[in-house]
């Protein structure tokens, strides 16, 4: 059986706001504890989201609300590893476990203060998104429009902080400016962690080949996004069919090592054409070896990629 792994998901949301307890099964939301076992899922990345309309000291309280939930309600549980550092990839799968991995979307919660990168790193973080769709103190998000700028110089010193700490960065959201101000100064490999293929779908969210390749040139790694506006412009194009379009224009510019699942979890309201939950990503193996791709290579972009990137890029310490 094929193992899945994903590198986004917002269902800490769920957790939070609405009750959802990961550990049983549920009858909302796109994925818990047990959907998760359902389909092989061996690694999934939690993402803290704080709207960053409310400012930073809003955005400071909920990221730090949030990463104690994550604590308490999914690390906690027997069945989930904290992936910290790489061997705790290896640990996960040798016991059959979830690896879970935490990140952050949107930096709004820095405002002008380093320090803050040591703090969330010391708490478990271990990938950040630089931006989510506006402005912050590091750069401009993709939806500022096209007179975005790229990264100030906090921002700078932000990115480069991060590479220090072993937080891996993280592109999705950031404007083109910033995303090649990233490109120039990053010494290891960054990621887009829910983004498609722009040649594919012209969304602002999606990368445009040079960028696709010049993330393959650091090594990175591009998760593939189930939004339907990320994956087509009509509604009936908006399936898991034409996700794997992306996937084989992206291995077509960069080869399959670059791609990995990026879904977006409960980070959207509407799934593509077919699909209800997470359950319903079992689909693209056989839609992927379809449209040519080898076993290896099914396994390697549902998989192997994210797990090998994570075991590379995390470094061995731990908190």
């Amino acid at each position: 059986m094929v193992k899945f792994a994903d590198f986004h998901c917002d269902t800490l949301l769920n957790i939070h706001s609405r009750g959802l307890d990961f550990a049983a099964g549920n009858n909302f939301g796109h994925l818990d504890l047990p959907r998760l076992k359902e389909i092989n899922c061996v690694f999934q990345c939690f993402a803290v989201f704080c709207d960053p309309k409310f400012g930073q000291e809003a955005a400071l309280r909920r990221a730090l609300r949030l990463l104690n939930v994550a604590k308490e309600k999914i690390f906690s549980l027997p069945d989930v590893v904290w992936v910290k550092s790489g061997a705790d990839i290896d640990a996960a799968l040798q016991q059959g476990k979830l690896a879970g991995l935490l990140s952050i979307e949107g930096a709004d919660f820095l405002g002008d203060d380093l320090f803050l990168l040591d703090l969330v790193y010391s708490l478990g973080v271990r990938l950040i998104t630089l931006t989510w769709n506006g402005r912050n103190t590091i750069a401009d998000g993709i939806m500022v429009g096209d007179n975005a700028g790229g990264l100030t110089a906090f921002g700078v010193r932000a990115v480069r902080k991060m590479q220090e700490l072993n937080i891996i960065v993280d592109v999705s959201h950031l404007a083109e400016r910033g995303f090649w101000d990233v490109s120039k100064i990053a010494v290891k490999p960054f990621v887009a962690s829910h983004s498609n293929a722009w040649e594919i779908c012209p969304h602002p969210r999606n990368l445009k080949d040079d960028q696709i390749r010049e993330i393959a040139r650091h090594k990175g790694l591009i998760g593939m996004n189930l939004c339907p506006s990320f994956v087509a412009e009509s509604r009936k194009d908006q399936t898991l069919t034409t996700l794997v379009k992306h996937i084989s224009h992206i291995a077509s510019v960069a080869g399959p090592e670059v791609i990995c699942l990026g879904c977006d979890w409960d980070g959207i309201t509407r799934l593509p054409e077919g699909m209800n939950d997470v359950r319903d990503i079992l689909e693209i193996a056989d839609i992927l070896a379809r449209a040519g791709f080898s076993a290896k290579e099914i396994g390697a972009i549902c998989s192997d990629n994210l797990l090998n990137f994570l075991r590379e890029n995390l470094g061995q310490d731990a908190i």
